[in-house]
């Protein structure tokens, strides 16, 4: 564990850091309780008789993502503040699968049709994702309690009710694909790099030691001025991702709400990415300098 002494300048940082990303999983929680999914939503989804104007299935997509999402980044809020970087590593994981799939739900629903590709293609693409991560997820959650062939259902009728929300074509009946966990930040700047090093690094029980960072369970840091700055850069990366996934939420539709969706939750998140985006920046190009300053250059950070 290194030993030199952190310069205030760099604490500093760190929680200015944290308390942009409180800020960012506020603004989770405000989106998710606006789209005001009922405590029996599984049986809501599974019902006959939905509505199809009533994006109950979109909903309570978007909802149980950043109702994941906020959790398990409130978690690595609390892992930061206790210095145990494992903790922060391992709860970062989870927030990084949520956020993808909200953006690329909502990159190809909102985004893309006819404008990075063909109505057609992106539709097709939202069906195989959400019939394999349904099985996936749901089948594993539910331990039996479900069939393969309710969980298929269940995704056609989110996928249908998808693309009537968003004016786009019926997708085409598929069978569920394979997903992999890493599949799901491809959407991510990024995404893939990151969530393998967290995976091949941190998720194991043994501690593994690497430029003078002990890596391992339970492991936190000290007074090293490198350990700080690695915390401040886990951060960094986790606040923009959570940032951008409220943006692609914000997109989600409300049956009933009144008002222009745009001005009352898409501008607002858009603000609160590009100041995020900016504050971050700053906060790192100052650390960067500090961290410089102190180790003649060389940051240690893989």
């Amino acid at each position: 564990m290194n030993s030199e002494p952190v310069r205030p300048d760099l604490i500093h940082c760190r929680s200015s850091m944290s308390e942009l990303l409180r800020e960012a999983v506020a603004m989770t929680s405000t989106l998710e309780q606006r789209l005001d999914i009922p405590d029996n939503w599984f049986e809501v989804i599974g019902e006959k008789a939905v509505n199809p104007d009533s994006f109950v299935g979109i909903q309570i997509f978007t909802a149980l993502l950043l109702r994941k999402a906020r959790i398990h980044t409130i978690a690595a809020i609390r892992a930061n503040k206790t210095s145990n970087l494992r903790s922060l590593a391992v709860q970062m994981r989870p927030v990084l699968e949520c956020a993808g799939q909200v953006v690329f739900f909502f990159y190809h629903t909102v985004i893309a049709p006819d404008l990075f590709m063909s109505a057609e293609s992106a539709m097709s693409a939202v069906g195989s994702r959400l019939k394999a991560d349904f099985h996936q997820t749901f089948l594993k959650a539910t331990r039996g309690r479900i069939s393969s062939a309710e969980l298929r259902k269940m995704a056609t009728q989110v996928g249908e009710e998808a693309a009537k929300a968003f004016g786009m074509p019926t997708p085409e009946k598929q069978r569920s694909g394979r997903l992999r966990q890493v599949d799901k930040v491809t959407t991510l700047a990024n995404g893939p790099e990151w969530y393998n090093y967290l995976s091949e690094n941190f998720c194991h029980a043994r501690t593994v030691t690497r430029r003078g960072l002990l890596w391992g369970d339970n492991i936190a840091s000290r007074d090293g001025v490198q350990d700080q700055f690695a915390f401040l850069l886990f951060m960094y990366y986790l606040l923009e991702q959570v940032a951008f996934m409220n943006s692609a939420a914000a997109l989600c539709p409300v049956a009933g709400e009144t008002g222009d969706r745009w001005d009352q939750w898409v501008e607002p998140a858009l603000v609160q990415l590009r100041n995020t985006r900016a504050s971050s920046k700053t906060l790192m190009d100052a650390a960067r300098i500090f961290l410089t300053r102190d180790l003649d250059g060389e940051t240690g950070i893989p």
